[in-house]
């Protein structure tokens, strides 16, 4: 009998981790299938920025000491563009840091735990070789070693990288930008740390980025941008990585024990449609970049949470399947977004003269205060907000701070700890409505009641699990005694209707539920 599941994830990096961890914290019987055998310690992505940061808090995968301030207040620290430091990047005070370093192989590690702590299957050395759908499910062919088997599922999702087989085995249509640079990386030694200069560093030739460590191995990074690498997969020797230091800095650079290197460019896909049917893609199955600034995993982190939650809303709190459009429509623009200034910042580290005007008319725009922290925004992910419908409220689509609150027969509580469960909240205070909704009971949704929400904060908001709001209003109910419409068809499409207390059955003032 072919094994079932009710998702099959193709993947197992930090963004596959993610998802079936979200997926087992509801119970949701999921399978990850990771063709390596262990975590890979290759240095990769270790920069996390503020919302990726504030979204693995919410699920008590970072944790931060509570910082007592304003929601308004904001912080800031230094950060780069295309290698100039002409950003800040900047955060809401009680979310956390603004960034954190943390090796992608520690934190793939933490998350594979995580999800098998909560129940998700996770096999290493399996490799998807294809990918089927039709109107029952999705069909996944295995590899293990010499063995081959099949096994299906409800829905499937490509965390796969750039050679996603299931991206390759759906429709999804895609843009792609051909490279014009060639990047080494590696970690290594280095016996004369004064030869090469520590941090970005730009000549007429190329750049460099060093990470210096004087006690051990050092990351190195070359890009020079003659054009790119014919062959991406041929070995990186030490003599190679030093004639492309030579040629960038003009100097000899001695390198010990040379290792971990790897082969990148400025290469662009972008999937437009994140969804075929019954099958996704997210992190680099969906979209791949010029990878400066970590953003293409901070952006996949977050389609992880964002995807994970509503299959969830479909799998155990009946919503609609059409919910599931709303993962393309919501992640693809942000994707898209992060596109658009990677290639930019290629543009802007090419060192021929032709591209000096538009280094200087970068700069001169970040001078401007607006411009400035408009773009770190969309660096750091703050810029996100997503579309909602009329009658939503002025908060809907919009990030919620992580306000401490205090909380009716628990005391006080911060935002992230009560989305830590993976699951919706409807906080209400005492003018929201909170005493009209005792009979309130969902399976993904948690009513929160609440002494006093801040000023500016509406009465009532109805919070999704990845931390963004459905619906805001003054109250669940209308001045008439009914129930909000607004709050009635936000709960219902987003979360379904399978409910102990029906949504629509909520108690108001005087009525029987």
């Amino acid at each position: 009998m072919t094994e079932r599941f009710e998702v099959v994830v193709s993947g197992g990096g930090p963004v596959g981790m993610l998802i079936a961890g979200e997926l087992a914290l509801h119970g949701v019987s999921v399978l990850v299938l990771e063709s390596r055998t262990e975590v890979s310690d290759q240095p990769k992505a270790g920069t996390y920025h503020a919302r990726a940061i504030q979204t693995l808090a919410r699920r008590g995968i970072l944790r931060f000491p509570r910082v007592e301030a304003d929601y308004r207040e904001i912080v800031r620290e230094p950060f780069q563009f295309a290698g100039y430091p002409w950003l800040t990047l900047r955060t809401r005070a009680i979310e956390g840091p603004v960034m954190i370093g943390l090796a992608q192989a520690d934190l793939e590690r933490a998350l594979g735990e995580r999800a098998a702590g909560l129940g998700a299957v996770i096999r290493r050395g399996h490799t998807v070789t294809e990918v089927g759908q039709d109107d029952d499910g999705v069909t996944f062919s295995v590899r293990a070693g010499t063995e081959n088997y099949t096994l299906s599922a409800e829905f499937g999702i490509g965390c796969d990288g750039p050679r996603s087989i299931v991206r390759e085995s759906g429709a999804f249509p895609t843009l792609e930008y051909p490279p014009t640079l060639r990047a080494m990386l590696g970690m290594a030694r280095l016996p004369h740390p004064d030869q090469l200069r520590p941090g970005w560093q730009p000549t007429p030739t190329g750049w460099t980025l060093l990470n210096l460590n004087r006690f051990g191995s050092s990351r190195i990074i070359t890009f020079e941008f003659d054009g790119p690498e014919p062959d991406r997969r041929r070995p990186i020797t030490t003599e190679e990585f030093q004639a492309a230091l030579g040629r960038i800095t003009g100097r000899h650079v001695d390198l010990e024990n040379l290792e971990y290197t790897s082969r990148f460019s400025d290469f662009t896909r972008l999937v437009t449609d994140y969804r075929d049917r019954r099958l996704f893609v997210a992190g680099d199955a969906a979209h791949v970049h010029y990878p400066l600034g970590g953003q293409g995993l901070n952006a996949g982190l977050q389609d992880a949470v964002n995807l994970g939650w509503k299959l969830v809303a479909v799998l155990r709190g009946g919503a609609d399947p059409a919910v599931l459009d709303s993962y393309s429509t919501e992640r693809q623009p942000v994707a898209a977004r992060v596109i658009e200034n990677t290639r930019v910042q290629a543009m802007l580290m090419n060192p021929k003269p032709e591209h000096d005007p538009l280094r200087a008319f970068i700069r001169e725009l970040l001078s401007n205060p607006d411009a400035h922290d408009r773009l770190a925004d969309v660096v750091n992910g703050h810029s996100v907000s997503y579309p909602s419908a009329p009658g939503d409220g002025d908060w809907a689509g919009e990030f919620f701070p992580n306000l401490t609150v205090e909380v009716a027969g628990q005391g006080p509580r911060a935002v992230s700890d009560l989305l830590a469960r993976g699951r919706a909240i409807l906080l209400l205070d005492g003018g929201g409505g909170v005493s009209h909704a005792a009979g309130f009971s969902h399976p993904v949704v948690d009513l929160v009641a609440v002494r006093q929400l801040p000023d500016g904060i509406p009465a009532a908001v109805l919070v999704r699990p990845d931390g963004y709001v459905a619906w805001s209003g003054a109250a669940i109910t209308t001045p008439d005694g009914r129930l909000d419409p607004g709050f009635t068809a936000a709960s219902n499409f987003w979360f379904g209707t399978r409910t102990g207390v029906d949504v629509e059955q909520v108690v108001v003032a005087g009525e029987q539920h």
